[in-house]
């Protein structure tokens, strides 16, 4: 189809966006930023090769606040510099004096920051403080007046320690305790945040243990579990993390681990035990926890670890030999020591491929005519041999060998004695059919077929058979016809106490074949597959049967069977009040007017739902639909799918119904109406990747907004990353600029040195935080590739009173149009105007 742009009906953006500087930093902002000054009567031209978009937002807003913007207008200033002194003039500050003393941008941006809020700068306006010791000494002061910055006060804090003795003193907990320089921040924040949770660590368990083994004995006090045996025993705090996690979670894992195993080893055991498998195998501290690691992946695999179980392979050969038995391969053929994982995997891409073969010896069946007793019968053999391709024809990949005696030969000339002897010369050596040889020698001319190879046989892959229905997936279902079938959307699968649930069927090893010549054709053993993910059932002693563990709900979804407690309520009424459980719940009536759920998991609701709120960790199922014109909404982690929803607020991952009717939805994903009469008009749908309707709006011309791309909150969040990021990247260059001065004039004196010291921790932590915003936003830039592909598809009509925003482009469908196959609306590449296609 031809890509149709809208144009002629585009309306400004103006009416649903408004630009109020800088708020994207794509390509696009500094056009942006000259178009916003040219609006306030600036000939933009003359700035636009001198400055950058951060530096014209500058310009833009002094001029807008009426500021003598001639005071920062010099491109040598950056950004930072320039917003620094609009701030001055904005709030009429002189800040001559600090610059005079020599107080970088950071240090009076804080300086001032405090003049603003009224307190007395004095206490930090010197030049002992770094710019970020300042902010913590004026966030202090703005707290009160009184407010016992003195704890802090010391220069010999970093900032980090200063804000962690800050924090205690706000949450109104006993700072004395750990307000000391040579007590790390790490150190500090445990002792803090176990104290606000009600832990006060004395001091001689400060001094006694370091900041991961306090960390550990705040999480063992809020998990309500003992590790003092543990830490008396000397294992270290990673080990400790590892253990609290099995005492949580009730998992035995004592007998299995020693003080001298790394956390690394304690996690492949605990996880190991988790997934239901037998641990003993390598559950050993000779082995290192990638050895272990190995050997729990095969045990998951359901082979046969025992052929690699053994302290004296690298976890590089285990890997190889393990991949080598996942599959099916005769792994005795490069599992030797002397091996590396290197030559390991030469050798099972050779098998793999059919290049490496063994060859079989059998019993012949020709020794009895070795000696042919003549001379005249040995010079008819080596004629035959010599003239071997008239005899002998080999097919199929040497699978069948086939004798002709030629035409003219005398009778009895060629005895079967003499072909049996040419067969075993010709290295023919498998299969022969002894009858056959008979006959051929009796009749020249004739083509017989005097040995066979065997085909091998591969082994079948284990499978699960399932014992329950796998299809039963709770939501909608399409019929034929197009229509949306709701009948099974309140059907769980429920199971009690030791019901199977799967049984496991191991797979088998095949049978190798052979050719004519005796060379093996290995047969390919077929593939175990992992145990079984998920929670709520375990593996008996057989290793091959699953059984639920508690009566409750199964849902089978990505491989995974998982089981969560099941509630089930006949309805639910405003009498029930707030309805709290952990599970599944199922309502097989209504949820009436007033009412308010909460469940870890899926909520199932068989009838309608009338001005309610439902939260769920899981999905929210509605067969009969929902109507909140009142109050209520619906809030889940997972999707959300009802037969209908009119005046709902809708937050979820994907939102599916018949129709949506003056709704505001908000859906991480996708948004999508059921069947070929899905409708959607009225109201605001926030969708991230997608949206498909057959109907959108109405013949009314019911404002109906459609709105693809990220949530404005994601695109703010990621804005103030971005502006942080460039933040801390201009403070680290002003550190940086220090330091390499320090380095330049050495250790004059114990000040400088300590100086020094400072100066390298400053910019130690502001490279960590470079780093970890950068990471942040790496997967936000993901999200963002992600939205810029949404697409809105429409299948019927799409009616006038329609509004579609795709990446901040806006347009408003101003008569009804008729759809006669399926319409496709997208922003284009310039993200300048939407088509359709």
């Amino acid at each position: 189809m031809i890509a149709r742009q809208f144009t002629d009906e585009k309306i400004k953006k103006k009416e649903f966006v408004v630009y109020s500087g800088l708020d994207s930093f794509d390509d696009d902002s500094l056009d942006r930023e000259l178009d916003l000054l040219k609006e306030m009567g600036i000939d933009s031209q003359k700035l636009k090769d001198k400055y950058n978009p951060l530096q014209l937002s500058e310009i833009r807003k002094g001029l807008a606040d009426k500021l003598d913007v001639n005071q920062y207008l010099n491109p040598k200033l950056s950004w930072l510099d320039m917003e620094e002194i609009r701030l001055e003039l904005f709030h009429g500050i002189d800040m001559t004096e600090y610059r005079k003393q020599g107080f970088d941008t950071q240090q009076i941006f804080q300086i001032r920051k405090g003049l603003v809020s009224g307190i007395d700068v004095a206490v930090y306006a010197k030049k002992d403080y770094l710019a970020e010791q300042m902010r913590e000494l004026r966030k202090g002061l703005v707290v009160s007046e009184d407010f016992p910055v003195i704890f802090y006060l010391d220069p010999a804090f970093d900032h980090l320690q200063m804000r962690e003795i800050r924090r205690g003193l706000e949450a109104q907990i006993d700072v004395s305790n750990y307000a000391y320089v040579n007590i790390p921040y790490m150190k500090m924040r445990v002792i803090r945040e176990s104290a606000e949770d009600g832990l006060v660590f004395d001091k001689d368990k400060i001094n006694k243990y370091s900041s991961g083994i306090l960390n550990q004995l705040h999480n063992a006090y809020k998990d309500n579990i003992d590790i003092s045996r543990y830490i008396k025993e000397g294992y270290d705090s990673d080990q400790i993390e590892e253990i609290s996690i099995c005492l949580k979670e009730e998992i035995p894992i004592d007998q299995y681990i020693s003080v001298n195993m790394r956390a690394d080893a304690i996690r492949e055991i605990r996880l190991g035990i988790e997934n239901g498998i037998i641990v003993d195998d390598y559950a050993n501290e000779d082995f290192n926890w990638q050895q272990m690691k190995e050997i729990r992946l095969g045990l998951e695999h359901q082979i046969d670890v025992s052929l690699y179980c053994n302290v004296l392979y690298w976890a590089d050969q285990m890997r190889e030999i393990r991949i080598g038995l996942e599959e099916g391969l005769d792994v005795s053929k490069f599992s030797s020591f002397m091996y590396t994982a290197k030559d390991m995997r030469r050798i099972k891409e050779k098998i793999i491929s059919g290049e490496y073969f063994d060859l079989l010896f059998v019993n012949e069946q020709t020794e009895n005519y070795e000696d042919m007793g003549s001379e005249q019968k040995k010079q008819i053999l080596e004629n035959m041999l010599a003239n071997r391709a008239q005899f002998l024809e080999l097919s199929h990949g040497n699978m069948l060998c086939w004798f002709t005696l030629p035409p003219k030969t005398k009778k009895g000339l060629i005895t079967d004695e003499i072909i049996y002897s040419f067969l075993k010369k010709c290295n023919i050596k498998y299969g022969i059919d002894e009858d056959a040889i008979i006959e051929a020698s009796k009749h020249p001319g004739k083509k017989y077929l005097v040995a066979s190879g065997v085909d091998c046989v591969n082994g079948i892959d284990g499978y699960y058979e399932y014992c329950f229905d796998v299809d039963n997936s709770l939501g909608y279902t399409i019929d034929d016809e197009g229509n949306a079938d709701f009948s099974n959307m309140d059907s769980v699968i429920e199971v009690n106490v030791g019901t199977v649930v799967a049984i496991y069927h191991k797979a088998t090893a095949g049978t190798d074949g052979c050719d004519v010549f005796g060379n093996v054709k290995t047969a390919k053993r077929g593939h175990e597959i992992p145990i079984l993910k998920g929670d709520g059932f375990m593996i008996m002693n057989d290793r091959v049967t699953y059984v639920a563990k508690y009566k409750g709900a199964l849902t089978f979804k990505d491989g995974e069977i998982n089981i969560q407690k099941l509630t089930v309520m006949p309805e639910v009424k405003m009498t029930d009040k707030i309805v709290r459980c952990e599970g599944v719940l199922l309502v097989k009536g209504d949820v009436e007017s007033g009412s308010e759920i909460h469940a870890t998991g899926d909520v199932i609701v068989s009838g309608h739902v009338t001005s309610s709120f439902i939260s769920s960790g899981g999905n929210i199922i509605i067969k009969g639909g929902a109507t909140c014109p009142v109050r209520g909404g619906i809030d889940a982690k997972g999707n959300v799918s009802a037969k209908y929803l009119e005046r709902v607020n809708v937050k979820a991952n994907n939102v599916f119904a018949n129709s949506m009717v003056n709704c505001e939805i908000v859906a991480k994903e996708t948004i999508k109406t059921l069947g070929k009469d899905g409708v959607v008009y009225g109201g605001n749908l926030q969708s991230s990747y997608g949206f498909e309707a057959a109907n959108v709006g109405s013949k009314g011309g019911a404002k109906t907004v459609i709105n693809l791309g990220l949530i404005g909150e994601f695109q703010s969040t990621y804005n103030h990353l971005k502006k942080e990021l460039l933040r801390e990247q201009e403070e680290f260059n002003t550190l940086n600029t220090e330091r390499e001065r320090l380095q330049e004039l050495g250790a004059v004196n114990r000040e400088m040195m300590q100086w020094k010291i400072k100066i390298n921790a400053a910019v130690g932590v502001k490279e960590r935080n470079i780093k970890e915003l950068k990471h942040k936003l790496n997967s936000m830039d993901v999200a963002i590739n992600n939205s810029n592909n949404a697409r809105a598809v429409i299948t019927d009509n799409l009616y006038s009173g329609v509004v579609f925003i795709m990446s901040g482009v806006v347009h408003k469908i101003e008569k009804d149009e008729e759809i006669s196959d399926r319409l496709v609306l997208k922003v284009d590449s310039k993200h300048e105007n939407i088509v359709m296609v």
